[in-house]
């Protein structure tokens, strides 16, 4: 699993040198840096991808200047930046040098607040409802999963129609008042007449549109319950269990460990329309991964003021070397003791919800043995995973 334990970054101005045929240039060139060492190490790095950055551009390449952080690592192969809180192997009392038996799992903290379980070889599939919308009704989702059907409609003749109408009765009115020499009051009277008819008809419209999403997407679970029973027929010595999340689904393969770059993982995210900004993930850190507490944001503290939606000093990571950084060191000390607040407060919240529920556990024909070492870390995997999770209670889920 690529999650570094420290990072840095470091940023530096560079100048090239006149010649005869090219004029001098400038360049501010900032990278990240990583390691599982210790603090020096990782700025070390970041000067030498900063270096090599150089070199590059010195050659005539046109380079990125300024590395920035992209969440689900979109195409810039940077490791995810998080901050590491406990680590386990199951079982845990397999001995630690026979790697091929054991499962290794790192608990981060992710850059919302939220904790996430990285594991190395127990597949967890990310399936969200958006896309199964936009696969099952391609002709009402688009490809963020907005209903552009009914976009549309607000695009058709008849509405066309109706706004015009409306104009042309606005300007007869106003002539017939301009005409009279009556009070430009009446025209108020009709446009707040006007007003009060469209915003109803537009409340009409949005209360269809969200009914027409609960609709759709009650309907995902018996689709998600059914494809899954499809492919056990097909591959019956396969193993999953269903669980609901807030805004999709989470399976997770019970009967064998896989690494992420197997091809049956890239089979089972198409086959299950997997998010495939979390493929990507899987694939860049070699590791499968779960949010197993709340979003803040779907909390009730957050509503209520208890708790803030944003977790402070999100670049806690980088001290005084950081040239990102102007505030001065006690600014930066309320920060860090924000931040160490905020989190305390967050993990005692967070108890009272559940990441996701349990739903069905489905298993083809063919028995699977649950005596061997791979499977035994599976079921100490799933026995932890259910737990922080907090999947059995009755908890609103966030």
């Amino acid at each position: 699993m690529l999650i570094p334990k420290y990072w840095a970054q470091h940023k530096q101005r560079f100048e090239s040198l006149e010649t005869s045929s090219k004029p001098s240039k400038q360049a501010t060139i900032k990278r990240y840096g990583w390691s599982d060492v210790s603090q020096s190490a990782a700025l070390t790095h970041a000067k030498s991808r900063v270096n090599e950055a150089h070199n590059r551009w010195l050659a005539g390449e046109d380079i990125l200047r300024r590395e920035r952080r992209e969440e689900y690592n979109e195409g810039n192969s940077i490791p995810i930046r998080e901050k590491i809180i406990d680590k386990h192997d199951f079982p845990e009392n397999e001995p630690s040098n026979n790697s091929a038996a054991v499962t290794k799992l790192i608990v981060t903290r992710n850059s919302y607040g939220a904790q996430v379980a990285n594991v190395d070889n127990i597949a967890i599939i990310d399936v969200d409802n958006d896309d199964l919308l936009r696969h099952n009704y391609p002709d009402d989702y688009n490809h963020h999963g907005f209903m552009h059907a009914f976009l549309v409609n607000q695009s058709n003749p008849a509405s066309k129609i109706k706004i015009w109408f409306f104009v042309v009765v606005f300007i007869l009115i106003a002539s017939v008042i301009a005409w009279l020499g009556l009070s430009w009051l009446w025209l108020l009277v009709v446009m707040f007449v006007a007003t009060a008819y469209l915003w109803q008809q537009a409340s009409a419209r949005d209360k269809t549109r969200a009914q027409k999403y609960a609709d759709d997407a009650a309907s995902l679970l018996p689709y998600m319950t059914d494809l899954i029973k499809k492919r056990i027929v097909n591959h019956p010595t396969e193993c999953f269990r269903l669980y609901q999340t807030p805004a999709g689904f989470r399976i997770i393969a019970t009967h064998d460990v896989v690494s992420p770059s197997d091809n049956v993982v890239e089979d089972w995210f198409a086959y299950f329309h997997a998010d495939t900004n979390y493929f990507r993930l899987c694939q860049v850190q070699q590791c499968f991964r779960a949010r197993i507490t709340a979003k803040p944001w779907r909390m009730s503290e957050v509503e209520n003021k208890k708790l803030a939606k944003d977790i402070p000093a999100k670049d806690f990571w980088f001290g005084s070397e950081n040239t990102d950084i102007d505030s001065s060191i006690e600014h930066r000390q309320d920060e860090l003791k924000a931040r160490k607040q905020w989190m305390a407060d967050y993990d005692k919240y967070a108890k009272n919800y559940r990441a996701c529920s349990y739903i069905e556990g489905f298993s083809g024909k063919e028995t699977v043995d649950r005596n061997t070492a791979a499977t035994q870390a599976i079921d100490a995997f799933i026995e932890w995973h259910d737990r922080v999770c907090q999947v059995e209670k009755n908890l609103e889920m966030a």
